[in-house]
């Protein structure tokens, strides 16, 4: 008989003190709508608790210049990170700790198998941060310092990376571009922001073949998508047989976000869950852990992230 899968969410009210200022999309008011959603959620849903990453971590997917880079620029106070466009307050580097170090506690519990599946809610995101760059709303790359850490840690050599989010990750696309043992899987919307993740982009080097963009057209909704991953992504990622899946939950691809042309419902999240939960049930023991990318109309934002997490708790014993 199968177990019925334990999972695990993390939240923290400490992820509201990145200020973005007045009539920021990614807003801590944003955020506050989402915890309260997370705090209806069942008790058998395992509250996780949240860790601050040390800057060893922070290396393992960032050039020391550029993390030094963002120290500076939030001790400083300064508005704006001086690489990009991604809005500062004097608490954003301790937050964006606290971000990354959640996303590996909750890799931690799942290896322990404490828990199988982890949705971390966190902010800023972080999949437009490259190696050298902040950019995008974003920092530090939590995904990326998370896959490497699978690999330097766990000793795990094949990472899957599924990016749902409605802007394409160039961040995390460029950090494993080169690098084989990462499969990085971008659904989003075809000419969006940050104009990236042309379908040709197949990775460079070592790594060609394990990066798959699958731009979408303006407009398009979940049956599209649905249909795009079943013919192109879940064939490829079932070839590379992940033993461990990262998300980078993006919910700025559903209907009637300020910042995103898609049309997806929450069922279309839901689906997508279902079917990473059946490819790492197979090849990964389960393991899976989602980190919240983008999503700006916080009601949508909060109904698709419940609807994500319920989806956890399907196949084998859910």
């Amino acid at each position: 008989m199968n177990r019925k899968p334990t999972i695990g969410v993390h939240y923290d009210a400490c992820y509201e003190h990145h200020d973005t200022g007045p009539g920021h999309p990614e807003s801590a008011t944003r955020y506050r709508v989402l915890r309260a959603a997370l705090e209806t959620l069942p008790p058998e849903i395992v509250r996780l608790p949240g860790r601050t990453a040390t800057v060893a971590e922070v290396l393992l997917a960032h050039e020391a210049y550029y993390h030094d880079v963002v120290y500076r620029d939030v001790a400083a106070c300064a508005d704006v990170l001086r690489t990009g466009d991604t809005a500062l307050s004097c608490d954003s580097y301790e937050v964006a700790l606290e971000a990354s170090g959640a996303v590996l506690a909750a890799v931690d519990a799942v290896m322990r198998g404490e828990v199988t599946r982890a949705f971390c809610a966190v902010r800023p995101p972080g999949h437009h941060a490259t190696a050298n760059r902040g950019m995008g709303f974003c920092i530090f790359n939590h995904v990326a310092i998370a896959a490497n850490y699978l690999r330097k840690k766990h000793g795990l050599e094949r990472i899957a990376i599924v990016d749902w989010d409605v802007h394409h990750g160039n961040g995390t696309e460029d950090i494993f571009a080169g690098d084989p043992g990462v499969f990085y899987v971008s659904l989003h919307e075809r000419g969006s922001y940050p104009f990236s993740g042309a379908e040709e982009d197949r990775g460079s080097g070592e790594g060609i073949g394990t990066t798959l963009n699958l731009p979408l057209p303006r407009g398009s909704g979940g049956a599209l998508a649905l249909a795009v991953w079943d013919e192109r992504a879940g064939p490829a990622l079932e070839a590379f047989r992940p033993e461990f899946i990262l998300i980078s939950a993006g919910f700025d691809a559903r209907k009637d976000d300020p910042l995103g042309g898609l049309k997806w419902e929450d069922a279309t999240f839901a689906e997508f869950t279902r079917r990473l939960v059946a490819l790492a049930e197979k090849h990964a023991a389960g393991r899976v852990v989602s980190s919240l990318e983008g999503g700006y109309n916080p009601p949508g934002l909060a109904s698709a992230a419940l609807a994500h997490v319920a989806a956890f708790s399907s196949g084998p014993g859910g």
